[in-house]
C-alpha cells in the first residue's frame, strides 16, 4: 500500500478517462453558458492569458496539473464559488484574486506552499467555509517572527479547515486565528513522517477554538489529555485515534454534547468512571487499546448504537453492553459470544474493515523475575548454607590478624592452595545455575560477576611475585613494603 509519504514524493498526476494529456491553453474555448470546468490531469504549467473563460464560470478544477503559480486570468475570474488548486507545485498564494468575496470552497492540498495564503488572512473573505491546506509540509517555512506575529492578529471565518500534515510543531499557535472553525482537522489515518505535533490537548492555538464541533487529531503524537480538555463544550465529533493516550481525565466526561469518540491505536488502560455523563454518545471506538475493564455505569448511555472493543485486554463486559446494534469483542481475555445475533453485530460493524481475527485472545505467559519477593523457606535456607559455606572456606585461608603472629612465616608467605583457574561461583549464582537447570529461571537472570569482584578474586588467587632481599629484616618483603 502506498503511504503519504510516498505519495508527496511520486507522481501526482492521477488517471481521469483513463489517459492524460497535455493541452494547449491558448486553444482553450467554452461557451457563454457553461459554468462548471474541469482541467485537471492535463500537465498544464500556465494557462495563457489569452484564455477566456465563460463569464459565469463558478465551479473550475485545476487539480493534478504542474501550476507552479496561480495563473492571472485565474485570479481575474470574479464569479467563482469552488476552486480546486490541488496536487500540483504551487509556492505562494498571497495575491488577492477577484472572486475573493465570491468563493466558498478553496483546495490548496497538496502542493508546495511555503507560507499561508496571505490574503485569506487579510481580507477573510465572506462566504469563504471550506479551506483545505493539507499536506503543505514547507507552509511554516516563511513564517518569520515578524511575518508569524502579523498573522496572529487575523481571525479567519472559515468553518471547515484541514491543515493536517504540515509540519506544525513550533508554529503550531497559527491554528488561534481559526477561532470560528466549526471543524478542524489536523491530522489523517495515513501515517506520514509530515505530521503535526501537538504533544497535548488542549495545545497553544486550539485553546482558542472553543466553537468547535468536529475536532480531527489523528497521528498528531498526543500523549496527555490535560483537564481543561471540556472547554470544547460544543464538541459533537472527536478523533484521537493513532496516538500514544495513556489514560483520560475524569473532565472528558463533561463533554456532554459528543456523539462520537474516537480513540483506537492508543494506550488506555481504562475509561473514567463518569462516563455516564456523555448521554448523548452515540458511537464508541475503542479498539487495539489496553482496557482491562469498564466502568460499570457504561451501560447507563441509552443512546449508545455503535462499540468496538476489539484487541484490548477485557476479561468480562457487562452483559447489557450487547444490547447495541454494532459491536465487537473478539481479541479480549474471555470467550467471545457466539450466538447469532452477536454475529450479526460484529458482521455490521466490520463492513468495511479489513484484517481482523476473531475469538479469544492468547493470554501471555510472564516468567518470574530474579528480583521476586516470593522466596520459599526451602530456598531461603538453602541460600543461607551456601554463604555459610562460602565463609568457612574463605577463613581457612585468611592470614592472622593477631599481632604476634605478624612475625610468622605463615602470615608473610602466600597461600598458594587457594590457586584456581576460574574464579568459584557467588551464592546467588549458584542457585541461579541450579534453577535455570531445572528450568524455573529464563537465561537473561544469569547475571555475571562484578568485575570488582573477578579483580578482588584474582588479587588474592595470583599474587604479586616476591623477591627475596637482605637487610636488617629477614623476611619476605618487596622494597615497596
Amino acid at each position: 500500500m502506498e503511504t503519504a509519504d510516498e505519495k508527496l514524493t511520486g507522481e501526482k498526476n492521477g488517471l481521469t478517462n483513463g489517459i492524460t494529456k497535455d493541452v494547449d491553453s491558448s486553444y482553450l474555448n467554452w461557451a457563454e453558458h457553461i459554468t462548471i470546468i474541469d482541467l485537471s490531469n492535463k500537465n498544464l504549467k500556465n494557462i495563457d492569458e489569452k484564455t477566456k473563460f465563460p463569464p459565469n464560470l463558478y465551479d473550475l478544477s485545476l487539480s493534478h496539473n504542474n501550476l507552479s503559480e496561480v495563473p492571472n486570468v485565474v485570479l481575474k475570474l470574479d464569479k467563482i464559488r469552488h476552486l480546486d488548486l490541488s496536487y500540483n507545485s504551487i509556492t505562494y498564494f498571497d495575491d488577492t484574486p477577484s472572486f475573493c468575496h465570491t468563493i466558498e470552497a478553496l483546495n490548496l492540498s497538496w502542493n508546495h506552499l511555503a507560507g499561508p495564503p496571505y490574503w485569506v488572512w487579510l481580507e477573510s473573505p465572506k462566504n469563504l467555509s471550506e479551506l483545505n491546506l493539507n499536506y503543505n509540509v514547507n507552509i511554516t517555512n516563511s513564517l518569520t517572527d515578524i511575518y508569524i506575529e502579523e498573522l496572529l492578529n487575523y481571525s479567519v471565518k472559515v468553518a471547515n479547515i484541514k491543515i493536517a500534515n504540515c509540519r506544525l510543531h513550533t508554529n503550531v499557535d497559527l491554528i488561534c486565528t481559526f477561532e470560528r472553525a466549526k471543524s478542524l482537522e489536523l491530522g489523517v489515518a495515513n501515517f506520514s513522517s509530515f505530521c503535526n505535533v501537538l504533544e497535548e490537548i488542549p495545545c497553544i492555538g486550539l485553546d482558542k477554538c472553543c466553537d468547535i464541533e468536529r475536532l480531527n487529531l489523528q497521528n498528531t503524537r498526543i500523549y496527555n489529555i490535560k483537564a481543561n480538555i471540556d472547554m470544547f463544550m460544543h464538541l459533537v465529533e472527536i478523533d484521537l485515534s493513532m496516538n500514544n493516550i495513556g489514560g483520560l481525565p475524569k473532565e472528558f466526561c463533561n463533554l456532554e454534547k459528543l456523539e462520537i469518540c474516537i480513540l483506537s491505536y492508543n494506550n488506555l488502560l481504562y475509561l473514567p468512571d463518569d462516563i455516564n455523563k456523555l448521554k448523548k454518545l452515540v458511537r464508541l471506538h475503542m479498539d487495539n487499546n489496553e482496557l482491562c475493564m469498564l466502568p460499570d455505569r457504561i451501560i447507563e448511555l441509552k443512546s449508545l448504537e455503535f462499540v468496538d472493543l476489539y484487541n484490548n485486554c477485557l476479561n468480562e463486559v457487562p452483559d447489557e453492553i450487547q444490547n447495541v446494534k454494532e459491536l465487537d469483542l473478539a481479541q479480549n481475555y474471555f470467550d467471545e459470544p457466539d450466538n447469532e445475533e452477536y454475529l450479526v453485530k460484529k458482521e455490521k460493524l466490520r463492513i468495511n474493515i479489513t484484517d481482523r481475527y476473531d475469538g479469544r485472545k492468547v493470554e501471555r505467559v510472564r516468567q518470574d523475575s530474579e528480583h521476586s519477593n516470593d522466596i520459599t523457606d526451602d530456598e531461603e535456607e538453602f541460600l543461607k548454607s551456601i554463604e555459610e559455606n562460602n565463609k568457612t572456606v574463605y577463613q581457612q585461608y585468611d592470614p592472622p590478624s593477631s599481632p604476634e603472629d605478624w612475625d610468622s612465616d605463615k602470615y608473610w608467605v602466600p597461600c598458594s592452595e587457594l590457586h584456581c583457574t576460574t574464579p568459584s561461583l557467588s551464592p546467588w549464582m549458584f542457585y541461579v545455575k541450579q534453577k535455570m537447570a531445572e528450568g524455573n529461571f529464563c537465561p537473561m537472570d544469569a547475571h555475571t560477576v562484578p568485575i570488582v569482584e573477578l579483580v578482588k578474586y584474582e588479587n588474592k588467587c595470583n599474587p604479586k611475585v616476591w623477591v627475596e632481599v637482605e637487610g636488617q629484616f629477614d623476611d619476605y618483603s618487596d622494597d615497596d613494603s
